[in-house]
Parts: structure tokens; sequence; C-alpha cells
């Protein structure tokens, strides 16, 4: 009795959270009531359901009654019930799984109805009705869809061995992150068959169905689950109460089990993370926000592409970078502003600090809120860190900088910037790494505008006397060389599958162009001149993917120093084909190409932009060179470190 007593009151305060979270926002809630949350296991229809009621009755936005739906439905189709029956179910697991009703269900009706036109006959079949919660999975993250169907024997439905037994109940019994969708149908007294209608059920109790009818969502209705009698074959009927009586006949004809299953989230699972991809970009650039970064991050949080390559310990799935790098590659083909959407990007650089303060930032990352910038270059230094002229002076209880930053990206969309400086020794080589926020006392922006990349802003900034407490030095005091030079290995691998894929993307445009254009009579796809650089581009492509794959297994070993010339390589020669492939396609595309009707103009320009951020081409040819021949050939271009070679020719006059 005490054990069941303590359920209820478990139940209770679920239900109470649940209520609250809807009306309050559950970001908000999450963050002031932790120790609240409930388990998700424990969430029933019941709870779920009751939830969405109320917020319902009190929004009117979050469910979208049947009578919205119907004027789009055939006129001999019946009605949009099956249609909305589901979405409320989609509702309803969602909060099961710990996530926020979908702020536009009446949205994604409509786009239910353009992926599959066929519902908008109205009469669906039982297949049709799985299909679409299928179809509604997509919005469920880190969780997936067990559905059992169950018809009566004398169903017309039942096109499968699905029915339940002619000596016993259908199964009515609901289980925690389980929802039940009842089909009846609805005879008038004749016997003639008007059709049959969906309900949600809330909850069995005795011989009472508790439901909630599309038609009417926000309030309650139940029924007396009723026998057909001793010669009925397993017909049960719905009969309404005393207080509800109508001239109808409704009969159990189906009873549909869907049920929430959750999945590890640490567990690789790209396919749905593309997806998760495409409908953002499809969402976003509707809004004219494609390229806005932070937009990405905050749409992105709840199902973790922010989060993919952090720790698990702070809401990470810590994915390898291998894993990575076609998340990358993938989000390139979108747009190569992507890049900076995908994982935790240059706050990655915070994982060489334990701080709890920098924890905290980095929480902020997966959540969608937390954005930074990275500041290296200043106005006469660029590649050659050790000129860097920009300062940290030790002070009590932290560090004061002082210089300037030039030629950066992201000051005006993040929120945070890391910034690099000499060591307080201010001796040659040694650095300092810092982070603070972007509206520190004393920091000061300057914008200014970019041939490309203009997801992000594009200036520099000034440090006046800037404190940053002791806790926001990132690595120890002059070894920031060996934390910055480690993060860009990781970073360029990832910009240069970024690149990869923006690349393969245009030569797909390229190659529907060539089969769609008509020129003289034909496509232009029959001349060969065309068709060559597609494979010639196409194979560079691959060579250049291969050997990135290569360079993340090496990283996922923390093999650096050997993934370091495949790298600083890749960043080199990946780049550079990716713009070949990329001018290959806007010469097809010919005036074409050169307008905003499509965006092979964007990719060039773009990738222009990345063949200098980040390691310009020819300071990372020399590295190679550098790694594969001898530091020597380095010191000769840097330092004027040479000697006159001794000639090994023998004097003039001379035989060999």
């Amino acid at each position: 009795m005490k054990h069941r007593k303590r359920n209820r009151a478990r139940q209770s305060n679920i239900l109470f959270f649940l209520l609250l979270c809807l009306c309050c926002g559950l970001g908000n809630l999450h963050a002031q009531l932790p120790e609240l949350r409930p388990n998700r296991s424990e969430v029933t229809a019941d709870m779920a359901l009751s939830a969405l009621q109320m917020d319902h009755l009190a929004s009117g936005n979050v469910l979208v009654e049947q009578g919205e739906l119907d004027p789009l439905i055939a006129k001999s189709g019946g009605g949009a019930c099956p249609t909305a029956a589901v979405g409320i179910a989609m509702q309803a697991l969602r909060v099961m799984s710990g996530m926020k009703p979908h702020a536009s269900p009446h949205r994604l009706a409509l786009a239910a109805f353009r992926n599959n036109p066929e519902l908008l006959n109205g009469r669906l079949s039982n297949k049709q009705v799985v299909d679409l919660m299928l179809h509604y999975q997509k919005h469920l993250d880190n969780s997936k869809l067990a559905i059992r169907v169950q018809s009566a024997p004398n169903s017309p439905y039942a096109t499968d061995a699905n029915i339940w037994d002619t000596a016993g109940l259908p199964d009515l019994m609901l289980q925690p992150n389980e929802i039940k969708i009842l089909s009846y149908t609805v005879s008038e007294p004749s016997g003639h068959v008007l059709g049959r209608h969906f309900v949600l059920l809330k909850k069995l109790d005795g011989d009472t169905l508790f439901v909630v009818d599309p038609h009417s969502p926000g309030n309650d209705r139940h029924y007396l689950l009723e026998a057909g009698g001793s010669e009925s074959c397993g017909r049960y009927f719905l009969r309404y109460p005393p207080e509800f009586q109508r001239p109808y006949t409704n009969e159990l004809n189906t009873v549909f089990t869907v049920r929430i299953e959750h999945v590890d989230a640490t567990i690789p699972d790209f396919e749905r993370i593309k997806s998760h991809i495409d409908a953002t970009a499809s969402t976003l650039k509707t809004q004219d926000k494609l390229r806005s970064p932070r937009d990405w991050r905050r749409e992105t949080a709840s199902f973790g592409l922010p989060a993919l390559d952090l720790p698990t310990d702070i809401g990470g799935f810590e994915w390898s970078a291998e894993q990575m790098l076609e998340v990358f590659r993938y989000a390139g083909r979108h747009d190569l502003n992507l890049r900076d959407v995908v994982g935790g990007a240059h706050s990655r650089i915070l994982l060489h600090a334990d701080a709890p303060e920098v924890t905290e930032l980095l929480r902020g990352v997966v959540k969608g809120e937390k954005y930074f910038a990275i500041t290296i270059t200043e106005p006469d230094y660029g590649s050659d860190f050790t000129s860097m002229e920009s300062t940290s002076r030790k002070v009590e209880g932290g560090y004061v900088l002082n210089g300037q930053k030039r030629f950066n990206a992201r000051l005006d969309q993040a929120t945070d910037v890391i910034v690099i400086t000499k060591n307080p020794e201010g001796l040659r080589g040694k650095l300092n790494v810092f982070v603070l926020p972007i509206d520190a006392k004393g920091l000061k922006i300057e914008t200014f505008g970019a041939h490309g990349l203009t997801g992000n802003s594009y200036g520099g900034l000034t440090m006046s006397d800037v404190f940053v407490p002791d806790h926001f030095l990132i690595g120890e005091d002059g070894k920031g060389y060996d934390v910055f030079s480690k993060h860009f290995l990781y970073w360029r691998l990832m910009q240069t599958a970024a690149a990869i894929g923006t690349a393969e993307q245009a030569l797909q445009q390229m190659a529907d162009r060539l089969k769609t254009r008509i020129v003289f009579g034909g496509p232009i796809g029959r001349f060969t001149h065309l068709q060559q650089p597609m494979g010639q581009h196409t194979t560079e492509l691959k060579m250049a993917h291969a050997l990135a794959v290569q360079a993340a297994r090496l990283i996922d070993q923390d093999r650096y120093s050997e993934a370091e010339p495949l790298i600083n390589g890749l960043k080199a020669e990946g780049v550079e084909i990716a713009l070949k492939a990329v001018d290959a396609a806007a010469r097809a595309f010919g005036g074409e190409g050169f307008s905003d009707l499509v965006d092979i103009g964007d990719r060039l320009r773009d990738l222009n932009g990345l063949r200098i951020a980040d390691g310009t081409t020819d300071v990372m040819r020399s590295a190679v060179v550098r790694s594969q021949f001898g530091r020597e050939f380095w010191d000769m271009a840097t330092k004027g470190n040479f000697e006159q070679p001794k000639s090994e020719l023998p004097p003039p006059g001379k035989p060999q």
C-alpha cells in the first residue's frame, strides 16, 4: 500500500512537471528545476496527453484539430481524423521523450500532405496510418518507433494476420512510452457504414475507455467497451455514455500500438543526422537564415549536432574524427558556411582546460547557446606566429591583455572569443590561449566586408587592458602553441571535408545541367569536353576524401605528428581540387552560373575564401615540404638560414 502511494505521488509529481514544462518551456524549467526532471520511461499516455490538452486549451496551437484539416480532404474522403490523430500521437510521443511539443504542428501536417498526397483522399488504410507515423519519426530525436497493428477478425482493413483472438479482448493495456490509436467503424441505425473514426486512448478504467478525439482534442471523451455477445466472433463496441447518446453504432476496428524506443545517442546514426541536417536546412532557407551559425546551433541542439564531437560528461556524443569527417562533408553539400555549425567547432580548444567555468561554457555549446570566435591573425602577422605582438601580462588573479587582431571571422555572431597572445615573458614562440566573453570590458570589435563565407562576419578586435581571470587560461602558461596547433589540425581536416562536400554537390548540379540543358537540338551532356572534367574532378575528390579518412584515423589514434603532413597537404590540395571542380561546374552553367539563380557562384567564392582561411595553400604546401624533406627547407624560406651549396661537379678542364 505504501509502495502504491509512493507511485501515485511520483506520478503526480511527473504530471505536474510535464504541465509546467509545457506552460513554461522545457528549456527554462530544466535549468531551474533539474532535480524534478522525470525519467522518460515513466511517462504514460495519460500524463502526456493531459499535459498537451492543458497547453492546447491555453494556447490553441499545440494540437492540430480535425476541423482545421477537413477542408483539405476530398469531399468523398470522410474527413482528416486519421491524420489529425497521428499528429496528436506524435506530440505525445515527443513529450514522452522529454522533448517539448513541436512548435509548428500545423506546418508538419501540411508537410505530410506534400510528402504523400494520397493522404488528402481521407480514408486511410492501416498501412497508410503506419507509414504516416514513421514519417513523423524523424521529429523524435534519439528515438525510433515500434508499431503493432491489431484488427478485428471481421475488419475489411485486416490485410494481414494481426487480428485479435475471437475469444479474447484486443490489447488495450497501456504501458509507459506507449500510445494507442483506436479506430472504429461508425454505422447508422440502418446499418449503413459511414466510415471509421480515430481516437487516442488515454486510459482504460474497467470497461470505460477515456480517449482524446481529434475533433475536439482539448476535452476528454469516454466510451463503454461492450462485447457483441457470445456469438460475436471477437466483436467489440464503443457505447456512448448515458449522458451523451447518439444514434450511431461504433464498432472497434483496429488498435495501433505505437511504442517509443529510445536509442543510445552515443551510437553513431549518420543517416538520422543527415535527415535532420536536411530538414533544418530546408526550414532555415525559407527564413533566409541558411548561413546563420547561431540559428543553426539553436535549431539543432535538440538532436545533438553541436555536441557530436564533445565529451559525454558534458552532454556530448564523442564521435570520432572519422565519423565527424562525414558529417562535415555532408553539411558542406548544402553550403560551405555550414562548416561552422557542426560539432563544437572552435570551442573544442577549451577541452585543454579543466576549470569548472570553462566546462560550463562547453555545456552552453551543447545546448546551442554558445558560439566561439577565434583570433590569431594580427595587422602585421599572419602565418608567422613568432611575430605576434599581442601581449598578456600577469596580474593578481589573472592576466591583462593588450593588442590588435585582424581578418578574423565570427566576431559579430560569437558569444565568446578565443584569443592567442604572447606569454608574459615575451619569449619567441611562447604563447598563451585565453577565452573571454565577447562583451568583455576593454574589448572593441571592428567589422568590414568580405568576398565570401558570408555566414559569419569578418573583422578584427582591439584589446585595451582586458582582464581575464586565471581560470580562462587554456592550457599552461607559455604552451599555447601546442594547444592551438593540435586544435587546428583537427579543424583543418574538417574544413577540407566540408570543401569536398561543397564540390561534390556542385558536380551533381553540373551533371543535372548537362542532362537537361538543350543546345543545338540536344542536351549539352553529349559534348564529351564537358563530361571529361566531371570524371576527372570526381576522381580527384574521391582521392582527397580517401586521404582525409586516413588522416582522421590517425587523429583518432592520437597520432597527430603522423597526421600533420597529411592534413596540411589536404588543406592545400583538397581545397584546390574542390575549387577546380566548382569552377568547371560554373562554366557548364554559363550565364546562369554567374547569377544568383543557382548557388554555384557562392560555392566558388566561399572556396576562394577557404583557400586563405585556416592556413593558406602556399603555407600549407611549405609545411608539407618541411615535414617530408627536412626543416632546412623551411628555415631557408623563413630565416634566410642557408649556405652556398658546394658544387659536386669537377673543376673545368678536368675529366669527369
